[in-house]
């Protein structure tokens, strides 16, 4: 069992060598880009890099431990028989990726992934993209390093392999004690967010963070989504690219919220906060006292829908103006995501500051990397709170997060741009707050702990309204999803992405407006442009409602999506190819399906 046991842990150790290495070569190949890297930070693409080494060396074990598992009772030559063929199959596809990688890189400025295979499709137009000679040379470099690298493992674990004597029955156990370890290190470690590739983000420089990323993790992680952003073809694609400008164009009406063109600008994102538990947009009342009374001092968008069913996607949309997609987010996908244009790009070339607080754990759903992109200047964190502020699950307590946001906003200087994202709301629910939605129900739960954090931004505002900056500031809240509580909706119909928006702050320069038209949070980016008098080109799916664009409402949902106008609404699957409604008119039909083929057209052109 020892000596088993030892051949795991050599397994393991070499493969992480050789993720070394490669990553070794690919900064070595890539020396003008990682010349304009000082030492500490390409050092720090091999520690960071490590978590996703580790994770994918982990994959690598399950492997053998499975065929140890299933061989244990036999001699080594029966292990060896199918481990070694395995391992070596794996060293040569790895070697393939790893080497041929580094030139794409150069080529495509982002890690290789299952965009790749697309070309294989037409290896003819591939090959010719590409000088024979460098063909010649990099075909040489993999058959030298991926025969290198086999006769090292033959002489450490290969050989070792054949030598193992028949192990006892309590083998087994152990084996499948240390194939649940590997689930670990495969993970990232034991936290609730699985690893992404944004976990090995550090830098503010790209290269750096993209030096970091396992390759072969890379490409194999990808492939999970190669068929998930598959465009619908509705129509031929310059009609769809027609009909979506025409729905996307401004109208001839100016109504202007602000007294500046300047302001300060806070965007609160609050987690599930659903239209179904917001009194001033139709919802319960009593859940939030805190919001129906500000939307009293402000401006309320009673019409506005969340584009997507997750907090991933909607960030996305609030801050980069890009609505969701029906079976992936874009945020996954790194090389796509750093394409996205990001308000804090547009307002930083305006003279502001930027800053993003969030509670949690920032490597969720690939946030970490989103974010770095988005050159916030600052970010907080769970990291930056005690461990007594937290809930057992997610992080931070929502007041003790906007008691910081506070204080670090009364020492900015203006004007300032600054995001937070709500956590509290998010199952299992777990606040310090009691209300009158004390049952021990999952929507009893939910409403609690909204009620919770509408206390909390209730308090925030009172705080915030007697502070100088007030005067000068817009402040946006607006939820990033809507809920299945309370009424358990089912994950398709228009009323659970129904959810809240809010623009409050002295910088307006009116109060208790209610504005009806049906718009998306995704507008939000062009929405802030327009008022500011600022181009809003680079958001090229956002519209702006108060310039009389057309009203309408997409979201996405997993395989279909849903539409929304001021007198119609339908969902439609994509699996299926069904309408909801049969009645509904077929222009707006062909509306919906042109936008949506549109954004996916360009989802895969990133």
């Amino acid at each position: 069992m020892l000596q088993r046991l030892l051949s795991i842990a050599k397994y393991y150790l070499f493969w992480i060598a050789f993720f070394v290495v490669i990553r070794l070569f690919f900064v070595i190949y890539n020396i003008r880009l990682t010349s304009g890297l000082d030492f500490g930070t390409v050092l720090g693409t091999f520690g960071h890099g490590l978590k996703l080494d580790l994770s994918m060396g982990g994959y690598l074990v399950g492997v053998m431990l499975l065929v140890m598992m299933l061989t244990f009772w036999c001699k080594g030559r029966v292990t060896a028989a199918i481990a070694n063929p395995v391992a070596i199959c794996f060293i040569v596809i790895f070697s393939l990726i790893g080497i041929c990688d580094c030139e794409l890189y150069r080529n495509w400025g982002f890690r290789m992934d299952c965009t790749v295979l697309a070309y294989l499709k037409t290896p003819k137009e591939a090959a010719a993209s590409t000088p024979i000679w460098l063909t010649a040379l990099f075909m040489v470099w993999i058959a030298a390093f991926a025969w290198g690298c086999i006769k090292i493992y033959i002489k450490l674990i290969g050989k070792p392999l054949r030598q193992l004597e028949p192990a006892r029955w309590y083998t087994l156990p152990v084996l499948m004690f240390v194939s649940a370890l590997c689930v670990i290190p495969i993970r990232g470690g034991v936290g609730i967010a699985p690893i992404r590739t944004g976990t090995v983000y550090f830098s503010s420089h790209p290269y750096a963070n993209h030096a970091a990323v396992n390759v072969q993790w890379n490409f194999c992680n990808s492939l999970r989504y190669i068929n998930n952003a598959r465009t619908p073809n509705f129509m031929p694609q310059a009609k769809a690219d027609s009909l979506t400008a025409q729905m996307l164009k401004s109208g001839n009406e100016r109504v202007n919220l602000l007294k500046t063109n300047r302001p300060n600008i806070l965007i609160m994102v609050m987690e599930s906060f659903t239209a179904k538990a917001v009194g001033c947009v139709g919802g319960m009342l009593g859940v939030t006292p805190n919001l129906d009374s500000l939307a009293r001092t402000g401006v309320l968008f009673s019409n506005c829908y969340a584009n997507g069913d997750r907090s991933d996607k909607g960030l996305i949309c609030i801050l980069s103006g890009y609505p969701a997609q029906p079976t992936t987010s874009i945020v996954k996908l790194t090389e796509k995501a750093q394409k996205l244009p990001h308000l804090s790009h547009k307002l930083h070339t305006e003279g502001y500051q930027s800053s993003f607080y969030y509670g949690g754990d920032i490597d969720f759903a690939n946030l970490k990397s989103y974010f770095i992109t988005g050159n916030y200047g600052r970010m907080v964190t769970m990291d930056e709170f005690s461990r007594r502020d937290m809930n057992s699950k997610w992080g931070a307590h929502d007041h003790v997060v906007l008691d910081r946001w506070h204080s670090d906003i009364c020492a900015m200087q203006p004007p300032f741009f600054s995001a937070l994202f709500t956590l509290s709301s998010h199952e299992p629910f777990e606040v310090p707050h009691t209300s009158q939605f004390n049952g021990s129900d999952e929507e009893s739960l939910f409403l609690n702990s909204v009620h919770y954090t509408d206390s909390c931004i209730g308090d925030f505002v009172r705080r915030a309204s007697a502070e100088p900056w007030w005067d000068s500031t817009l402040m946006i809240l607006v939820a990033d999803h809507g809920s299945r509580h309370p009424g358990a909706s089912p994950i398709h119909v228009p009323e659970k992405f129904h959810i809240p928006m809010i623009w409050l702050g002295g910088a307006l320069n009116q109060t208790d407006t209610v504005i009806s038209k049906v718009l998306n949070q995704s507008d939000i980016p062009t929405l802030i442009c327009d008022q500011l008098g600022i181009s809003n080109s680079e958001f090229t799916f956002g519209k702006d409602v108060l310039s009389g664009s057309p009203e309408f409402a997409i979201y996405a949902y997993n395989n279909g999506y849903g539409f929304v106008t001021e007198n119609e609404q339908f969902t439609y699957d994509l699996e299926s190819s069904k309408l909801s409604d049969s009645e509904v008119c077929d222009s707006i039909v062909m509306q919906s399906q042109a936008f949506l083929q549109t954004l996916l057209h360009d989802f895969n052109q990133k």
